[in-house]
């Protein structure tokens, strides 16, 4: 299959089919797919497209533990990801398209920072209108597309981010290869996004189940990620609900956790500020114990590898698997989800509380 080329700065790049698969936004891609006559109709006929596609949507949902390989076919891969964005986009959840988009957005930084090739990296920020040059110290940004993507989310928290920590030069912000493949991921992942705001107005009965099945999948999952609870104060141990307190104890002496048990009391750890050392620690005497697979499942979590903080499971979600353990405790009758108990356990009693079950 032939590469591409394409000038910038009277410079010759090379475009290979191999970067359009790791850069599918590039215009170049649009423009495989353009000149191999796939038209939106073809794509989303093919079956082995249309698999592809749910593959990168499933892949950034919440505790997806199975690693997905790009296919091997090259049309198969290129196509299949603006067939992705239809089908997110079709779901209309804003929360599957946000971490869709995310997910996309950090493979790209991956492959962004093991890029061999800085000319591909440069041509990337340029296709996004980026002001970019080089010289004997390294990679200088124009200050206003540096702030345009730092000046949101999480790289506001970060000092080095911040203006005033910077290299500055006549308007020109110096910046690391890092940290030009960082800020792209901010820029990529707003594109993505852009491109999933658009409505389609009708589906082929084909697409629609695809969709249909990607928003079935990713109801059961939401309840890790939509809800945000008040639960002020850090809790003392002594004030943890009665089911987390039993999982604590029963990881303290061996005893086998079920999947649900085990993300139950790691989220609810991990909100209450317990660090990950400690939490992992809780897991030692359990036979299938892994201390680097632990620490990594609970940072994982934690939202320190995927950016989103997982919530606890509520009170209904742990009786249907078994997890409640004392469903006529006074305050688990008054709650809907264990992060708030302790605020229940400091407060004076009431008489006759009203459950909210």
């Amino acid at each position: 299959m032939r590469d591409c080329s394409i000038s910038v700065l009277g410079i010759n790049i090379s475009i290979a089919t191999a970067d359009m698969i790791k850069y599918p936004f590039i215009a170049q891609a649009r423009d495989f797919i353009a000149q191999k006559e796939l038209d939106f109709k073809d794509i989303v006929d093919a079956p082995a497209v249309r698999e592809r596609a749910k593959q990168r949507i499933f892949a950034s949902f919440p505790d997806q533990n199975t690693s997905i390989m790009p296919s091997k076919n090259t049309e198969i891969e290129i196509a299949s990801y603006p067939t992705a964005i239809i089908l997110a986009s079709a779901t209309e959840d804003s929360l599957l398209i946000k971490r869709y988009a995310l997910h996309e957005a950090k493979i790209i930084k991956t492959y962004l920072q093991s890029e061999k090739n800085p000319e591909i990296v440069h041509l990337i920020a340029k296709s996004f209108k980026w002001q970019i040059r080089t010289d004997t110290y390294g990679t200088w940004l124009h200050f206003a597309n540096f702030l345009k993507n730092t000046s949101k989310g999480r790289l506001t928290q970060v000092p080095k981010w911040k203006l005033g920590n910077r290299t500055i030069e006549k308007g020109w912000v110096l910046i690391s290869s890092e940290e030009l493949s960082r800020l792209l991921q901010e820029e990529v992942q707003e594109r993505i996004e852009h491109s999933l705001d658009n409505k389609i107005a009708a589906l082929p009965k084909e697409i629609q189940k695809d969709v249909d099945e990607l928003k079935t999948e990713f109801l059961k999952v939401k309840p890790l990620l939509e809800e945000k609870f008040d639960i002020g104060p850090h809790a003392e141990e002594g004030e943890y609900p009665p089911c987390v307190t039993t999982l604590i104890n029963r990881a303290k002496s061996g005893a086998h956790l079920s999947h649900t048990e085990r993300i139950t009391m790691v989220t609810y750890l991990i909100h209450q500020g317990v660090p990950t050392n400690a939490i992992a620690n809780l897991f030692s005497k359990i036979s299938d114990f892994n201390e680097e697979k632990t620490k990594y499942q609970i940072e994982n979590l934690s939202g320190k590898t995927t950016g989103q903080r997982y919530a606890t499971y509520n009170c209904s979600t742990l009786r249907t698997h078994g997890v409640c353990t004392n469903p006529t405790d006074p305050i688990c009758r008054r709650i809907r989800n264990p992060l708030t108990y302790h605020k229940f356990k400091q407060a004076p009693p009431t008489k006759n509380p009203t459950p909210k079950n």
